[in-house]
């Protein structure tokens, strides 16, 4: 079982690096107009620092204590009228 938890552990954390990494490519277009591996270290500094802060704050607000308290979604849209039985 251990191995199993430490590769699902490792999947997870290729899977995290590789969204750290295309964020930053993503924003850095959206910031400076330009490739990440053609920014300064000036500016990538900052950009590493603006993107990890949005992380750290999603990452925050994701806890299992903050997803129990959210209520479930009603249903959207026209629903379906229960029949009603007539009285006599």
């Amino acid at each position: 079982m251990a191995a199993n938890e430490d590769f699902t552990t490792n999947m997870l954390r290729m899977v995290c690096g590789a969204l750290v990494s295309s964020i930053s490519l993503q924003a850095s277009r959206e910031m400076f107009g330009k490739s990440y591996f053609s920014l300064g270290m000036g500016e990538r500094a900052i950009l590493d620092q603006a993107v990890f802060a949005m992380l750290a704050a999603n990452f925050q607000s994701v806890t299992p204590e903050n997803l129990a308290t959210q209520a479930t979604a009603k249903p959207v849209g026209f629903q379906a009228q229960q029949p009603q039985t007539e009285k006599k």
